[in-house]
């Protein structure tokens, strides 16, 4: 955090110093390797902690209230938060359709990983779809072969799946 009139200072003096800059591409690339949610993108206000992947921010085995735990305990879990590495060539990309023996999900981020080298998805999925189960992907019209995986694909610059 610093002043509006710093910023320019700080900017120069950082590629000065030898920082590369990187945008957003770059940020999102990272954290779809990480498997961290972004709001607006992976979680907002219409989607519950427990369908986000975040029911560990949520301390629903303690005994204390807290304001919509009520609502939580009564709604419950409806999807879970997933990865899916495509194993058929293409792009994994949010919104796309994915087509499980348990009702369908949704792909909330994609992207290609450069460390992976191989396209990822951070997927809303239905419950009972399991680790290592393979999944079709609706990509352009076309059902496209994808792997669930875990949430998290790299870690520390190496793959982590």
């Amino acid at each position: 955090m610093l002043p509006a009139t710093e910023a320019e200072g700080l900017w120069n003096s950082l590629i000065a110093a030898g920082v590369a800059p990187c945008g957003l591409g770059a940020r999102d690339t990272l954290r779809l390797e990480a498997g961290m949610n972004l709001y607006g993108q992976d979680m907002d206000d219409t989607v519950s902690p427990l369908d986000a992947g975040l029911a560990w921010t949520v301390a629903m085995k303690d005994e204390r209230n807290f304001v919509g735990k009520a609502a939580l305990t009564a709604n419950g879990q409806k999807m879970q938060f997933l990865g899916l590495i495509l194993l058929d060539k293409g792009v994994l990309r949010g919104h796309q359709q994915v087509i499980t023996k348990q009702g369908n999900g949704e792909i909330t981020s994609g992207s290609f990983s450069p460390t992976l080298q191989q396209s990822i998805a951070l997927a809303r999925l239905p419950l009972g779809v399991q680790i290592g189960d393979t999944v079709d992907v609706d990509i352009r019209g076309k059902l496209l072969k994808a792997k669930v995986t875990k949430p998290v694909f790299a870690r520390n610059g190496k793959a982590f799946i």
